[in-house]
């Protein structure tokens, strides 16, 4: 007979043998790269699908400019947002950029033309970096 004295309204039997513990999902051995890269992937096509949703304060990257970011994902690259104020933290100059070709120079400049693959102009004023996800041997992030 059910009872409220164990906390539900079920047999006392259901419900100690419920378990509270909370297991984290890894990876099953070998592999760890395959799943960071199906990461990586599904975060790059988020940032791309957010260009084209919701209100923009600047201009929208361009269909075809968005196209061609996918295919630069399915060949390994990532998807990275870099603020103007970045920019101006990495440029010796301290300019503002308007275009995408000055503002890939400057990067180019500072990491390296191996880790910057394209550039396009972000929604919100700034650029979206295709990079590649690992150089010279390390996963590629830039610096805060």
């Amino acid at each position: 007979m059910a009872t409220y004295k164990t906390g539900s309204w079920g047999s006392s039997r259901s419900t100690s043998r419920t378990s509270t513990r909370t297991t984290t999902r890894r990876p099953a051995p070998g592999y760890q790269s395959v799943c960071n890269s199906f990461t990586n992937k599904i975060s790059s096509y988020k940032q791309l699908t957010s260009q084209a949703m919701g209100p923009a304060r600047k201009s929208r990257p361009s269909p075809a400019s968005l196209n061609s970011f996918s295919k630069w994902i399915e060949k390994g690259a990532v998807v990275q947002k870099v603020s103007a104020t970045q920019l101006r933290k990495w440029s010796s100059s301290k300019q503002a950029f308007k275009s995408t070709a000055s503002a890939k120079s400057c990067m180019e400049h500072r990491f390296g033309k191996g880790a910057i693959k394209a550039v396009i102009p972000n929604k919100t004023g700034g650029f979206l970096v295709a990079t590649a996800s690992t150089w010279k041997g390390k996963s590629f992030h830039f610096p805060k």
